[in-house]
């Protein structure tokens, strides 16, 4: 039975007009800056263009390449926060709860670990400004609306509403780079013939919600998106998912594009032109060399590289 796949954001995703960086207890954040506005988005809009974006941050990250500031706040200002409280969560009402079984928190063991952290210390990781009392008011406030609220879907967004899309919510940038360079990673590994690997944790979407009444009547299956990393992973899944994969890795300048023709290997003509100069002059082409404008060839480790392999080249 074929189904189609259709995609809708919530009318209750926000953006915040500007973004700063704050450290606060030696860690440090982005978040809205003080009396920046809010306004609705819709995270399925331009969803092709928000998922090569978010890989052409962790494409950066991957290589060791620079990121400027202005580059993640420019991200943050046209999509919002990845919504991370929620979504590294096990439950989406963990705020009810005492303690919080949360997913691998930051990536990087590639393992379906869980952990438990009280809830006032949770809301703390995400919302490092306020204190103790402002916590333990916040969990009451949402406490509170879950005994007025009856329908799950309200009920959702104004949990959200308090948590992730508050002036106060702040995410680690180290979050944010290990997250889009797992991503990216990912891609490549996918690129390469490996299978892909769904048990990272992060390509798990997690609290989607799912809507099987129009399959009595036109055959589709609708998602709602509710914070922007689920828009993100469900678009990457779904691109890994294609019997001929539009989403691929530059041959020049190993940015991810969608390609309009299967057979495309270079995100832009002047990339293709640059190739074909290289070509030209004997040069060998790969994904571990990155050439710039001036036509210097950098080599860079390779991928296949383990940590500590990487670790001891960086000591030499």
């Amino acid at each position: 039975m074929k189904t189609n796949i259709r995609l809708e954001s919530s009318q209750f995703c926000f953006v915040y007009s500007k973004y700063k960086f704050e450290k606060i207890n030696g860690k440090k954040y982005i978040m809205p800056e003080k009396n920046a506005t809010k306004k609705t988005i819709s995270l399925t809009e331009h969803i092709d263009e928000l998922l090569v974006e978010t890989l052409n941050i962790g494409k950066k990250e991957f290589f060791k390449e620079p990121i400027q500031d202005f580059e993640l706040l420019n991200y943050f200002a046209k999509y919002g926060s990845f919504g991370f409280m929620i979504d590294l969560a096990i439950s989406k009402y963990f705020i009810l709860d005492d303690k919080v079984a949360i997913r691998d928190a930051f990536y990087i063991t590639g393992k379906e670990n869980v952990d438990f952290i009280n809830t006032d210390e949770y809301l703390k990781l995400f919302l490092p400004k306020l204190n103790k009392r402002d916590i333990n008011n916040l969990i009451k406030k949402c406490k509170d609306v879950t005994s007025d609220t009856r329908k799950e879907d309200y009920l959702t967004s104004i949990i959200n509403e308090y948590l992730i899309y508050s002036e106060q919510y702040a995410e680690p940038v180290e979050l944010i780079l290990n997250y889009t360079r797992s991503l990216y990673k990912n891609l490549i590994m996918t690129l390469e013939h490996k299978p892909l690997t769904m048990k990272l944790p992060f390509l798990i979407i997690n609290h989607l919600t799912q809507n099987v009444d129009d399959l009595y009547y036109n055959n589709s299956l609708g998602f709602t998106i509710n914070y922007l990393k689920q828009a993100i992973d469900i678009s990457f899944s779904m691109q890994m998912a294609q019997d001929v994969r539009l989403l691929k890795i530059c041959n020049f300048c190993n940015k991810a594009f969608i390609a309009n023709n299967p057979k495309a290997e270079y995100d832009t003509p002047q990339c293709k032109n640059k190739a074909n100069v290289y070509k030209s002059r004997g040069k060998i082409l790969s994904r571990n060399v990155i050439h710039t404008d001036n036509g210097i060839a950098v080599k860079i480790p390779s991928q296949e590289l383990s940590d500590s392999t990487l670790k001891r080249l960086r000591k030499k």
